[in-house]
């Protein structure tokens, strides 16, 4: 076994904020070169619980605290110290914190540089009306310097429309979220008979995601429909949000509120959408999302 995993291309997949076992990282990149049995995977990302036990492939933690300051601080220390660790052949950058690291050690370590565009950071900067004009002109500073596509040899890009948006990221390939778990037979419901319904919101709940449209609307329909239920369940990012939904939870015991200040497990949103009749996904037209297809549009 060791001399076969010997034999093996050694990838790190890394990422500060995104969970050790995203859901794109390793549900759909990882697995896929695992298939191929020609790789050595490596995870690193948030974890806030034990990892996972695994033969094959090797998970380490970014951090374990989503509002920590001092562990975001020193990640790009942890990260460098893997990599000189692992010396991997091949390293894929799952979010624009790890390049910086990942630029500097490139010339010694030798390894090639993936870049997989998960969001376009620089327009997600507008979705937090929590920040200044100034402390906003700064991290596009910052963000546009890391993403420098000098050093980077390759991007993934998870949405079609970011080859528009972002031209300076070549060469790259469009590899969308779509699905990567078995296609179940599609099952003609009917509702003529049901007298009440459940209602899903799920995944990242931001005022620009449209998370109060949605509630206004699953509102108008307990005026015909009253036993009705919405489940309000993701990563709410914004504390002041989380706040306001939290108010509204309280008015509406038909609302039921399952939040987390840190990415929820993906599992969780799937088992989620299993249980709902109707999973409402209320954007707002919003320059920075129009042009984007929610992942959950495939999982549903």
């Amino acid at each position: 076994m060791r001399d076969q995993k010997a034999h093996k291309i050694s990838v790190l997949f890394a990422s500060s904020l995104k969970p050790v076992l995203d859901s794109r990282s390793f549900g759909r990149l990882g697995l896929s070169l695992r298939e191929t049995n020609k790789y050595q995977l490596n995870f690193i990302g948030f974890s806030s619980k034990s990892l996972p036990k695994s033969t094959e492939d090797r998970f380490f933690v970014s951090i374990n605290d989503y509002h920590s300051r001092w562990q975001r601080l020193i990640f790009p220390f942890k990260l460098g110290y893997l990599l000189l660790k692992i010396k991997p052949k091949v390293l894929i950058c799952c979010s624009w914190e790890t390049l910086p690291v990942a630029k500097i050690l490139k010339p010694w370590i030798k390894f090639k540089l993936i870049y997989d565009v998960q969001e376009n950071y620089v327009k997600n900067l507008e979705l937090n009306p929590d920040l200044s004009k100034r402390i906003r002109a700064i991290a596009t500073w910052i963000i546009q310097k890391a993403e420098n596509p000098r050093g980077i040899d390759f991007h993934l890009l998870a949405e079609a429309c970011y080859a528009g948006e972002m031209p300076k990221k070549r060469p790259y390939i469009i590899l969308e979220n779509k699905f990567p778990g078995p296609s179940n037979p599609l099952v003609v419901k009917s509702y003529k008979s049901k007298k009440s319904f459940r209602f899903l919101i799920t995944g990242t709940l931001t005022p620009k995601y449209g998370v109060l449209n949605g509630i206004r609307f699953f509102k108008s329909i307990l005026a015909d429909y009253p036993n009705s239920q919405l489940l309000v369940t993701g990563h709410v990012p914004l504390k002041s949000f989380e706040k306001k939904l939290q108010e509204i939870g309280e008015k509406y015991p038909e609302i039921h509120l399952k939040l987390s200040t840190s990415p929820i497990p993906h599992q969780d949103i799937l088992e989620a959408l299993k249980q709902a009749d109707f999973l409402l996904l209320p954007y707002e037209l919003d320059p920075a999302i129009v042009n984007k297809l929610p992942s959950k549009l495939f999982e549903a």
